[in-house]
C-alpha cells in the first residue's frame, strides 16, 4: 500500500512538472509571437503568420533546424535584408522569437542557445560617424532614414555589403535598383520590394522619408533606371563627415 501511494505521488508530481513546463513553453511562444509581430512582421519583411506573400522569405514548414534558425535570427544573413538581432533584442525576447519561429517548423525549442555577436570596438572617428548617421538634427536628411546599421535605422534600402573607399566614391554611387514607376498619370522613382502577380510593394522615393506603397500590379508600370540620385540626399554632410560615416560602416559591415 505504501509503495502504491508513493508511485501515485510520483506520477502526480511528474504530471505537475510536465504541466508547468508546458505552461512555461506556451508563455515563451506567446512572447515570441508578440515580439515577432512587432519586429519581423513589418509588411516589407515577413508576414504575420510566417507564410508566403511578404518581402522576406516564407518561414513556415521550411524544414529549418534549430541551429540554423538560431544563427539566422541572431546574426542575420550576409548580403540579404535579414539582419541579426543578437545585439538588438533583450536575451529573453530573442530566445522567445527563436522558439516561435522554430515552432513554425514543428520544432519544440526548449532552452534555446543564442549565438552571441561580440560588440564592435569603434575608433573615435567611427563613433563620430555613428552619431552623424543617426543625427536627429538633420531631420529626415540623414542616412538612418533609409539605412539600418547594427540594428538601428530604417531598412528601406538593402543591407550595406560593400563600403565605398572614400566620400567621393560614396557620392558617385550608382542606384541601379531604383526604377521609374508609373501609376496612371503619376511618375516616381521607386525601390521595388516585392513584385507579385496581384500586387506590388515598393518605396516611393519622391519624398523624404520614402513612402511604402502597395499597388495592384496590373495598374502600374515599372521601367529600369531613374533620375533619382543618392548624392542628392548627402548635401547636409561635409566630406569630412561622410568619411567618418564610412569609418563607422567599415567597422560594422563584414
Amino acid at each position: 500500500m505504501k509503495n502504491l501511494f508513493s508511485g501515485k505521488a510520483t506520477c502526480f508530481l511528474l504530471a505537475l512538472l510536465l504541466s508547468g513546463q508546458a505552461q512555461a513553453q506556451d508563455e515563451v511562444l506567446a512572447t515570441g509571437k508578440r515580439v515577432y509581430l512587432i519586429t519581423c512582421a513589418t509588411g516589407y519583411c515577413h508576414t504575420p503568420d510566417g507564410g508566403a506573400g511578404g518581402g522576406g522569405a516564407r518561414l513556415t514548414a521550411r524544414g529549418f533546424n534549430l541551429d540554423y534558425i538560431s544563427r539566422t535570427i541572431s546574426l542575420g544573413l550576409h548580403e540579404t535584408r535579414m539582419l541579426g538581432f543578437a545585439n538588438v533584442l533583450p536575451a529573453e525576447e530573442l530566445q522567445a522569437v527563436i522558439a516561435y519561429v522554430a515552432s513554425l517548423n514543428g520544432i519544440a525549442a526548449n532552452g534555446v542557445a543564442i549565438v552571441a555577436k561580440p560588440p564592435v570596438a569603434l575608433s573615435p572617428a567611427a563613433e563620430r560617424g555613428k552619431t552623424l548617421l543617426h543625427d536627429a538634427l538633420r531631420g529626415f536628411n540623414r542616412c538612418a532614414t533609409c539605412h539600418e546599421v547594427a540594428g538601428s535605422g530604417v531598412p528601406v534600402a538593402d543591407p550595406i555589403v560593400a563600403v565605398p573607399a572614400s566620400a567621393r566614391d560614396l557620392k558617385q554611387l550608382k542606384t541601379a535598383k531604383v526604377a521609374t514607376v508609373r501609376i496612371g498619370k503619376e511618375r516616381m522613382p521607386g525601390l521595388v520590394l516585392n513584385q507579385g502577380a496581384a500586387r506590388t510593394i515598393f518605396y516611393d522615393l519622391t519624398s523624404t522619408p520614402p513612402v511604402r506603397r502597395n499597388v495592384e500590379t496590373a495598374a502600374m508600370e515599372i521601367q529600369a533606371g531613374s533620375r533619382w540620385r543618392h548624392a542628392d540626399f548627402m548635401r547636409t554632410y561635409s566630406d569630412a563627415g561622410l568619411e567618418e560615416i564610412l569609418e563607422y560602416l567599415r567597422a560594422q559591415v563584414p
